[in-house]
Protein backbone atom coordinates (compact mmCIF):
# COMPACT_ATOMS: atom_id res chain seq x y z
CA UNK A 1 0.00 0.00 0.00
CA UNK A 2 1.46 3.42 -1.02
CA UNK A 3 1.32 6.40 1.39
CA UNK A 4 -0.61 9.47 0.32
CA UNK A 5 1.50 12.15 -0.54
CA UNK A 6 0.97 15.81 0.48
CA UNK A 7 -0.27 17.65 -2.76
CA UNK A 8 2.46 19.72 -4.37
CA UNK A 9 1.29 23.07 -5.34
CA UNK A 10 2.65 24.82 -8.11
CA UNK A 11 4.90 27.70 -6.57
CA UNK A 12 5.69 29.42 -9.45
CA UNK A 13 3.23 32.65 -10.30
CA UNK A 14 2.78 34.32 -13.59
CA UNK A 15 3.57 38.09 -13.28
CA UNK A 16 1.31 38.76 -16.39
CA UNK A 17 -1.20 36.42 -15.52
CA UNK A 18 -1.31 38.43 -12.07
CA UNK A 19 -1.56 41.72 -13.61
CA UNK A 20 -4.72 40.28 -16.26
CA UNK A 21 -6.06 39.42 -13.39
CA UNK A 22 -5.73 42.19 -11.72
CA UNK A 23 -8.72 43.80 -14.37
CA UNK A 24 -10.98 42.72 -11.89
CA UNK A 25 -9.80 44.64 -8.40
CA UNK A 26 -8.16 42.67 -6.50
CA UNK A 27 -8.35 39.33 -8.78
CA UNK A 28 -4.34 39.91 -9.35
CA UNK A 29 -3.79 39.71 -5.41
CA UNK A 30 -6.08 36.31 -4.98
CA UNK A 31 -4.18 34.62 -7.42
CA UNK A 32 -0.75 35.33 -5.75
CA UNK A 33 -2.00 34.07 -2.46
CA UNK A 34 -2.71 37.63 -0.37
CA UNK A 35 -6.43 36.73 0.75
CA UNK A 36 -6.51 40.14 2.88
CA UNK A 37 -4.58 42.15 0.48
CA UNK A 38 -6.86 41.10 -2.48
CA UNK A 39 -10.28 42.16 0.24
CA UNK A 40 -8.54 45.28 0.81
CA UNK A 41 -8.28 46.07 -2.69
CA UNK A 42 -11.99 44.88 -3.76
CA UNK A 43 -13.23 47.30 -0.78
CA UNK A 44 -10.47 50.29 -1.80
CA UNK A 45 -12.14 49.70 -5.46
CA UNK A 46 -15.83 50.07 -3.99
CA UNK A 47 -15.48 52.91 -1.33
CA UNK A 48 -13.81 54.96 -4.42
CA UNK A 49 -16.53 54.03 -6.41
CA UNK A 50 -19.04 55.20 -3.38
CA UNK A 51 -17.08 58.58 -2.36
CA UNK A 52 -17.31 59.78 -6.30
CA UNK A 53 -21.01 58.54 -6.18
CA UNK A 54 -21.56 60.82 -3.40
CA UNK A 55 -19.16 64.01 -3.70
CA UNK A 56 -19.85 67.10 -5.26
CA UNK A 57 -19.08 67.91 -8.38
CA UNK A 58 -15.76 70.01 -7.87
CA UNK A 59 -14.97 66.49 -5.60
CA UNK A 60 -16.15 63.90 -8.44
CA UNK A 61 -12.76 64.52 -10.59
CA UNK A 62 -10.59 63.97 -7.25
CA UNK A 63 -12.21 60.75 -6.69
CA UNK A 64 -12.20 59.81 -10.47
CA UNK A 65 -8.25 60.35 -10.56
CA UNK A 66 -8.34 58.17 -6.98
CA UNK A 67 -10.07 55.25 -8.95
CA UNK A 68 -8.04 55.33 -12.02
CA UNK A 69 -4.48 55.85 -9.65
CA UNK A 70 -5.54 53.15 -7.72
CA UNK A 71 -7.07 50.78 -10.47
CA UNK A 72 -3.54 50.79 -12.10
CA UNK A 73 -1.20 50.62 -8.87
CA UNK A 74 -3.27 47.44 -7.93
CA UNK A 75 -2.09 45.75 -11.78
CA UNK A 76 1.33 47.11 -10.89
CA UNK A 77 1.04 45.88 -7.39
CA UNK A 78 0.15 42.29 -8.41
CA UNK A 79 2.49 41.94 -11.42
CA UNK A 80 5.07 42.85 -9.27
CA UNK A 81 4.05 40.39 -6.13
CA UNK A 82 4.05 37.63 -8.33
CA UNK A 83 7.92 38.68 -9.23
CA UNK A 84 8.78 38.72 -5.82
CA UNK A 85 7.39 35.60 -5.00
CA UNK A 86 9.30 33.66 -7.51
CA UNK A 87 12.34 35.22 -6.51
CA UNK A 88 11.64 34.03 -3.10
CA UNK A 89 10.71 30.58 -3.80
CA UNK A 90 14.11 30.57 -6.52
CA UNK A 91 16.14 31.26 -3.43
CA UNK A 92 14.59 28.98 -0.74
CA UNK A 93 14.64 26.01 -3.45
CA UNK A 94 12.93 22.93 -3.15
CA UNK A 95 12.03 23.28 0.62
CA UNK A 96 9.75 26.61 -0.21
CA UNK A 97 6.31 26.32 0.94
CA UNK A 98 3.39 28.83 -0.01
CA UNK A 99 3.90 32.49 0.95
CA UNK A 100 2.86 33.63 4.15
CA UNK A 101 0.41 36.52 3.92
CA UNK A 102 2.20 39.32 4.99
CA UNK A 103 -0.41 42.35 7.15
CA UNK A 104 1.65 44.69 8.15
CA UNK A 105 0.50 46.73 11.50
CA UNK A 106 0.52 50.02 8.74
CA UNK A 107 -1.88 48.41 7.06
CA UNK A 108 -4.48 47.23 9.82
CA UNK A 109 -4.95 50.67 11.20
CA UNK A 110 -5.89 52.36 7.69
CA UNK A 111 -8.59 49.49 7.77
CA UNK A 112 -9.60 50.34 10.77
CA UNK A 113 -9.27 54.00 10.58
CA UNK A 114 -11.62 53.87 7.32
CA UNK A 115 -13.85 51.94 8.90
CA UNK A 116 -14.51 54.15 11.42
CA UNK A 117 -14.67 57.01 9.42
CA UNK A 118 -17.70 55.44 7.51
CA UNK A 119 -19.13 54.39 10.22
CA UNK A 120 -18.99 58.01 11.22
CA UNK A 121 -20.66 58.87 8.26
CA UNK A 122 -23.19 56.18 8.21
CA UNK A 123 -24.47 57.31 12.42
CA UNK A 124 -24.76 60.83 10.39
CA UNK A 125 -21.95 62.17 13.09
CA UNK A 126 -20.32 63.72 10.14
CA UNK A 127 -20.95 63.65 6.23
CA UNK A 128 -19.48 62.32 2.80
CA UNK A 129 -18.56 65.85 2.13
CA UNK A 130 -16.57 66.51 5.02
CA UNK A 131 -14.68 63.58 4.29
CA UNK A 132 -14.07 64.36 0.45
CA UNK A 133 -12.41 67.30 2.04
CA UNK A 134 -9.44 65.63 3.79
CA UNK A 135 -8.73 63.22 1.18
CA UNK A 136 -5.11 64.41 1.08
CA UNK A 137 -4.36 63.38 4.35
CA UNK A 138 -4.27 59.76 2.99
CA UNK A 139 -1.62 61.16 0.69
CA UNK A 140 0.15 62.40 3.88
CA UNK A 141 0.15 59.19 5.80
CA UNK A 142 1.37 57.13 2.68
CA UNK A 143 4.23 59.70 2.19
CA UNK A 144 5.03 59.27 5.99
CA UNK A 145 5.56 55.29 6.33
CA UNK A 146 7.62 55.77 2.96
CA UNK A 147 9.96 58.08 5.03
CA UNK A 148 9.52 55.31 7.73
CA UNK A 149 10.25 52.80 6.00
CA UNK A 150 12.82 54.38 4.17
CA UNK A 151 15.35 54.89 7.21
CA UNK A 152 14.28 51.41 8.30
CA UNK A 153 16.02 49.92 5.71
CA UNK A 154 18.92 52.28 5.83
CA UNK A 155 19.43 51.42 9.09
CA UNK A 156 18.68 48.14 8.56
CA UNK A 157 21.86 48.07 5.75
CA UNK A 158 24.13 49.82 8.63
CA UNK A 159 23.31 47.63 11.41
CA UNK A 160 24.15 44.79 8.73
CA UNK A 161 27.15 46.05 7.76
Amino acid sequence: MTELQPREFKKEKNPALAAFLSIFPGAGAFYNGNLFKGIAFVLVFIILIVLTDNAHSADEMVFGLMIAGFYIFQIVDSYNEAVRINKTWLSQGERSREPKEDVSLFAAVLVLAIGIVFQLANLDMITYREITRFWPLILIIFGIKAVVGYFQKEEDKNGQQ
